[in-house]
């Protein structure tokens, strides 16, 4: 029988948000020695390294919250498993796909669709960084204005919601006040630990 020693991994840029491919063999990953794969836009960098005897960490800056995340992959399931997938803790975005080159792609390809499918309803056209970093966004805020953490500071929780590329603004269906929150922002900063969201009323 044939054993096919060669895997791939696949990750989402935590800079430009574009999926990365790497080609290795799992003796690269024998005698404890670890592997990296970098993005073409050069500032990120997907690592697999030894985390105890019987398995690795892989580890992923997340464009969705701007931390490192690690997870742990056991040998057997590099192995034996046609692909496992990460995702961002905080979001259902799949981060990193690793195992054998066509369930990866397969993976890779359907959590796109899924990706696309969910930001085109938001209006958004692109699953790059900033599409992804409103994803994760519009979900705060739905959460905000369910537990009523989410008005104006003239009493008015009714609040319009526009999602732009780069940006989402809020305004105030009462009164017109409004805020801008950038992309940039919103992943720079603590906005998925809010635990309200008000805007400045102008009166």
């Amino acid at each position: 029988m044939l054993i096919n020693f060669d895997r791939t991994v696949a990750y989402r840029c935590g800079s430009c948000g574009e999926i990365t491919y790497g080609d290795f063999s799992l003796f690269e990953l024998s005698g404890g020695k670890g592997l990296s794969v970098e993005c073409s836009c050069g500032h990120s960098v997907l690592k697999i390294l030894p985390e105890n005897k019987t398995g690795f960490k892989v580890c992923v800056s997340c464009l969705v919250c701007d931390e490192m995340h690690t997870f742990s992959l056991p040998f057997q399931t590099l192995a034996k498993k046609e692909c496992t997938e990460f995702a961002c803790p905080t979001a259902l975005v799949g981060l990193v796909f690793i195992g054998k080159e066509a369930a990866v792609k397969k993976a890779v390809m359907n959590n796109e669709s899924y990706v696309q499918e969910v930001i085109s309803s938001c209006g958004l056209n692109h699953t790059g960084k900033n599409g992804i970093t409103m994803l994760k966004a519009l979900d705060k805020i739905q959460d905000l204005s369910d537990n009523e953490s989410l008005f104006c500071e003239c009493g008015s929780n009714l609040i319009d919601v526009e999602i732009h590329e780069e940006d989402i603004r809020l305004e105030c269906c009462l009164c017109g006040s409004s805020i801008t929150i950038s992309a940039d922002s919103i992943r720079g900063s603590n906005f998925s630990h809010l635990d309200k969201l008000v805007i400045p009323s102008k009166q």
